[in-house]
């Protein structure tokens, strides 16, 4: 007995010396679960934040340089170091790259000598043509006048049969029939979805004075120009862009793209108007087809 008691006395320090051993060991695995946690958090952040950045900046593509200021300031409103971030177009004017880093100060980690660590993120969004599209108004811009060119002024003759197409320059989407559906797809935008490559017909009729009178109102909604415009504004609409296949009334009119344009005003009186319209860029939700040519309706994605 005497000797158990003088060996348990003699491992004093042993115990010691591994209480010691596992106490740095916990302060080990504190440090790895919570700056690892931390880094975590911080590289998910990072990268959601250069996600929106370039979602951001896309919405001004294919003006590169809008794009890079808005994705630029969007970037340091999010607390972002100017020194640390990087904006690219890697092909052109339809993407946008956006890449920074970011130093997080660790904490346990102290202990075991790691003050510091660097996260990293990137992100690219493109711009795509959509194949279709909802909210259409009922004229368009016949496809003789690309490539459109943005800020620059259109103007579409609507009310008097034109000389040469047969047509009073208002197309018939589907399901529309009388006054009442041309004014209100006039003024808020047509319900249904319209494709490109879709066949449609000349709208024949008293509708060139209803569609008028929706375009109208939707104008004296805001005091705002081309140049300076809410993004949500009434007079942002969107248009078909068309070919005529043929002369007589009842020939059709084909959807060759889309476009953004921004509602000016309306000129004339009776059976002959001019609904002007200046090009600007504006993006929308829609599916997307990169195969497409002569469209300038574009939807913003991530691709990295």
């Amino acid at each position: 007995m005497l000797d158990l008691l003088r060996r348990l006395k003699n491992e004093d320090g042993t115990v010691i010396v591994i209480l010691a051993l596992s106490f740095t060991m916990l302060l080990g695995f504190a440090a790895l679960v919570v700056d690892v946690g931390l880094v975590a958090l911080e590289k998910a952040r990072l990268v959601r934040t250069m996600d929106a950045t370039v979602l951001a900046g896309a919405q001004e593509l294919p003006d590169t340089s809008k794009a890079f200021q808005t994705a630029y300031e969007y970037a340091i409103r999010n607390e972002l170091d100017p020194s640390h971030l990087t904006i690219s177009f890697p092909t052109g004017n339809k993407q946008i790259t956006a890449s920074a880093n970011k130093t997080i100060n660790l904490h346990f980690a102290k202990i075991l000598g790691f003050n510091q660590t660097n996260v990293s993120g990137k992100a690219t969004a493109k711009i795509s043509p959509v194949k279709n599209s909802t909210g259409l108004i009922p004229i368009g811009i016949d496809e003789s006048n690309l490539p459109l060119v943005h800020g620059q002024q259109y103007s579409i003759k609507v009310g008097s049969r034109d000389a040469v197409t047969g047509w009073l320059g208002v197309l018939a989407y589907p399901g529309q029939s009388g006054a009442d559906d041309y004014r209100n797809s006039a003024r808020y935008g047509y319900n249904g979805v319209i494709q490109i490559g879709q066949n449609m017909d000349k709208a024949t009729g008293n509708v060139s004075g209803p569609t008028i009178q929706g375009i109208g109102e939707r104008i004296a909604t805001a005091s705002e120009t081309w140049d300076n415009y809410s993004p949500n504004s009434e007079r942002v609409a969107i248009v078909p862009i068309y070919r005529v296949l043929g002369n007589l009334p009842s020939d059709k009119v084909r959807i060759t793209g889309f476009a953004s344009v921004f509602l000016e005003q309306v000129t004339g009186q009776g059976t002959e108007n001019y609904v002007h319209v200046r090009y600007v860029h504006h993006t929308v939700s829609g599916e997307i087809d990169d195969n497409i040519s002569g469209s300038f309706l574009n939807s913003v994605h991530l691709i990295e």
